[in-house]
């Protein structure tokens, strides 16, 4: 019976979770020792709850050295041995021959072989999942498209109206419904590169799917598919890349940023990954900027630090003004739109946070009253600013309620990463000797009956 390792559990529960609070969980250590190489080496690994816990008990004694890195790094220990690996002593029976590291393999490159094996079984699945009906619909649509005269330009027109449909539609629909209509469109998408041999033509489409696969990133990370979110953001900020449309490159990195700290990812983390767009910011079109200086100014305040938050801010302001009015004017949910209700957002989300009750609420009362009626989570972030407001201005018990009847107005399955990582940050804010009143208690609950469906959607 292996002996179980002591050291990396008390190790592990000691740590504190960035996005509950409490001790961190074998899941969220997994994924937080999967960004860590990833960012470190390029590599991608698969470290699972299931696998951390096969540490734990023993099972394994000596995982890889960029997962013990990982591991060193995330729960800060310096050597192997304060986490309780030693290295494993190999004998000549069949048992133990194999390689030195029991730990999960690198994803390495598939050749075209397995590529279309698995394009094959991606297929097979969709067509599982129910979507062959709706796939083979709009396929036989773009090869319409394309057949008419000018047919690569008119298709490309309708693929930019489906993005924009997307912008409207997906703070709408429920994220597994976003899910299926993305993967037909997706899929639809890959043919039409596939028949496409004008590098220009391509280059269009490479935007194009930058821009639905960031949707598909937020979808699957709202229905908890945490670990396909960041393998769908990788795609998203890949293909805008070989767009090489500093608009698009931009904008997907500045919506990978906001959605980090929705997440609950480490502030400096996002911090740094946002600091590697600087030149970007400083060379590319301002209508690629907004969401990248909103995402610095809310990690900012965040961390506390007032003054670049502030100043990101007035940067921000600066971008806005500067913005065509088409863009601000539009209230939808796509690159070519900024209206002036995000900006007071922000606003409204960096004075929460640094304490700045009066300018949060003014910036909040703001921003509810330039949302169109038909907005649903805007209004809805900024009654949770505004708890958070209250909880920062030392009335817990009052926050927490406001927060628990905004989180409780909102079905379940309308209830984002967007939406319930606000909800996180304001019991964050609560402090430790008020963690048993009754009220905080009551958002607690929620927070904790909201993960649970959850896991349970994954399960399903």
């Amino acid at each position: 019976m292996p002996e179980p390792n002591h050291q990396l559990r008390e190790a592990r529960t000691r740590t504190r979770s960035h996005t509950t609070g409490h001790e961190l969980q074998r899941p969220e250590l997994a994924d937080l020792v999967n960004a860590w190489i990833y960012r470190d080496n390029g590599n991608v690994v698969e470290l699972s709850g299931n696998y951390i816990g096969k540490l734990e008990r023993g099972v394994h004694r000596w995982p890889s050295e960029h997962v013990r890195a990982g591991l060193r790094a995330v729960l800060g220990a310096v050597t192997d041995a304060e986490l309780g690996f030693r290295p494993v002593r190999r004998t000549t029976s069949l048992t133990s021959m194999g390689p030195e590291t029991d730990s999960p393999t690198l994803l390495q490159s598939a050749g075209k072989e397995v590529d279309d094996v698995l394009r094959r079984t991606f297929l097979l699945s969709a067509t599982a999942a129910g979507v062959g009906t709706m796939l083979g619909l709009e396929s036989a649509r773009h090869g319409l498209n394309r057949a008419v005269t000018d047919g690569a330009s008119a298709d490309l027109a309708d693929w930019y109206e489906v993005v924009r449909e997307y912008g409207d539609v997906h703070v709408a629909y429920t994220s597994t419904e976003l899910r299926e209509l993305l993967l037909v469109d997706i899929l639809n998408l890959q043919m039409a590169l596939s028949l496409s041999t004008d590098p220009g033509h391509r280059r269009e489409l490479y935007k194009v799917g930058a821009l639905l696969s960031h949707y598909m990133a937020q979808a699957v990370g709202d229905i908890g598919q945490r670990r396909d979110a960041t393998r769908w953001w990788r795609t998203a900020h890949m293909t805008a890349d070989s767009s090489r449309d500093m608009h698009i490159m931009m904008y997907i990195r500045g919506r990978k940023a906001i959605r980090a700290i929705y997440d609950g990812q480490p502030p400096q983390v996002i911090i740094d990954e946002i600091s590697k767009s600087d030149e970007l910011i400083k060379q590319g079109p301002v209508i690629g900027r907004p969401s990248l200086v909103a995402a610095r100014a809310q990690t900012m305040a965040l961390m506390g630090r007032a003054d670049e938050a502030e100043s990101s801010l007035i940067e921000l302001r600066d971008t806005f003004s500067a913005l065509p009015s088409d863009m601000t004017g539009d209230h939808s949910w796509h690159c070519w739109a900024y209206p002036e209700e995000r900006l007071r957002f922000a606003e409204s989300f960096v004075y929460s946070h640094l304490g700045d009750v009066r300018s949060a609420e003014k910036a909040q009362q703001a921003a509810l009253a330039l949302y169109p009626p038909s907005s649903l989570r805007g209004p809805i972030q900024i009654h949770l600013q505004h708890a958070l407001c209250l909880v920062r201005s030392g009335d817990h018990d009052d926050g927490a309620s406001r927060a628990t009847e905004t989180l409780a107005s909102l079905p379940s399955d309308y209830r984002t990463r967007f939406v319930m990582g606000l909800g996180e940050q304001v019991l964050a804010a609560v402090p430790r000797d008020h963690r048993h009143h009754p009220a905080v208690k009551d958002l607690h609950e929620v927070l904790r009956d909201d993960a649970e469906h959850s896991r349970k959607a994954i399960e399903a």
